[in-house]
């Protein structure tokens, strides 16, 4: 929908993957997304900055003179592909006065123009890359307008935003963050369906609670994503965590496990992400602010999104009592298609009670990015330790799926 005197977009202006189409939930289960246009979505992605929008002086017509452009082409090579960003951060969240778009940081005044301009350069950018503009209307604690039901000038505002940018593909919008800090249920759930209504591509919409994972929404018909904070310190309970939520879920949502903390770098944070979605959940890494990370663990948010976008991960779910010889965790549709991960493999990575067949088998080395397929084995089935090809190392991926 659009407000009197806003402007239309061409559909799929982002460039970049142009013909995927927007992101939705999928059609096939609502646990995961895909663009509309058929391809499936894995999101890996940058958990900070927060304030990515407003890095950098405040210029004197509300623009900043940030590194933002940098940090999008510092993230668009590695196939990391999302970032986390607050449209408020001032009004009790986490930043000063002068974070959110309003002209002079007023909300009396309406929103800013300039402000908006600015923030459509780097959506654009985004876009075009398939970095995903995890949206946030509201940081933690912040509240401009009361009350459990969004009106008035809240929402011209929620509606406003929703029709500059919905014209974009990748785009996820999540009510707030941390909501209950200062938002009720019936304001949460008001806020979702205002945007609903507003955008005409039937973008997904999140809710971020904090720590815990009973998700408070379950039933919401205008909440698709349980944005997920779980503050345990190992691989093993992330992917513990996520498979109970999953199941929790039971279909009817789906989960981005999106603030960890004390996530780590290198190879702990790739643990952590490669337990994360084989525990059924997409992977944003807090602390990972783009700036500072290395390229390397922007390349192994890549990696994961890439192997599993070649997958039909969005037709499983967590099936580890399947995992056999060096299998540590175990993403499935029995029967037809498995994603086997160890963080420390011997010799090889095993699955149990595989049907007898032919398959075709893709490796990944996670550390290296190696990848070797093995086109058209015939397997005899049963408990089967299938061994790993030469130039995968210990931490090893495999996709089993039959022909």
């Amino acid at each position: 929908g659009l407000l009197p005197g806003s402007s239309s977009h061409p559909a799929g202006s982002g460039g970049g993957t142009a013909g995927k189409g927007s992101l939705i939930v999928s059609p096939k289960s609502a646990a995961w997304f895909a663009h509309s246009g058929g391809a499936r979505h894995f999101l890996c992605a940058a958990g900070d900055p927060e304030g990515f929008l407003y890095r950098g002086t405040r210029q004197p017509d509300g623009s900043r003179d940030g590194d933002q452009s940098a940090l999008i082409q510092k993230l668009a090579p590695t196939g990391a592909n999302g970032i986390y960003l607050m449209a408020v951060r001032s009004h009790g969240g986490d930043g000063g006065p002068s974070e959110n778009p309003f002209v002079d940081s007023d909300p009396a005044k309406g929103l800013d123009n300039d402000i908006l301009d600015q923030w459509e350069t780097w959506f654009s950018a985004m876009d075009a890359a398939g970095i995903v503009i995890y949206f946030f209307f509201y940081d933690d604690s912040a509240s401009i307008w009361g009350g459990n039901q969004v009106q008035g000038p809240e929402k011209a505002f929620v509606e406003a935003l929703v029709n500059r940018y919905e014209h974009h593909d990748h785009l996820v919008w999540v009510v707030a963050e941390e909501y209950s800090e200062k938002l009720s249920k019936a304001r949460v759930s008001s806020l979702a369906a205002t945007i609903r209504a507003a955008d005409a591509k039937q973008h997904p919409i999140g809710v971020h609670q904090l720590n815990g994972l009973v998700f408070d929404f379950p039933g919401d018909p205008n909440v698709d994503q349980f944005t997920i904070q779980h503050n345990v310190g190992t691989a093993g309970a992330l992917h513990s965590g996520m498979v109970q939520t999953f199941q929790a879920a039971a279909g009817k949502y789906n989960l981005n496990m999106s603030e960890a903390a004390g996530y780590g770098t290198g190879t702990t944070a790739r643990r952590k992400s490669w337990a994360t979605a084989l525990g059924g959940a997409y992977v944003m890494i807090l602390g990972m602010d783009i700036a500072s990370t290395a390229v390397s663990d922007l390349q192994d948010c890549g990696r994961l999104r890439g192997f599993m976008e070649k997958t039909r991960f969005d037709e499983m779910s967590p099936h580890d009592e399947l995992a056999h010889a060096g299998s540590q965790y175990v993403l499935a549709k029995p029967g037809e298609a498995y994603i086997a991960y160890s963080a420390s493999a011997g010799g090889a990575l095993g699955l149990k009670a595989l049907p007898a067949g032919k398959y075709d088998l893709t490796w990944l080395d996670a550390a290296t990015g190696t990848e070797v397929v093995e086109s058209g084995k015939t397997l005899p089935g049963g408990d089967s330790a299938l061994p790993k090809p030469s130039g995968i190392g210990a931490e090893a991926v495999m996709y089993v799926e039959k022909k």
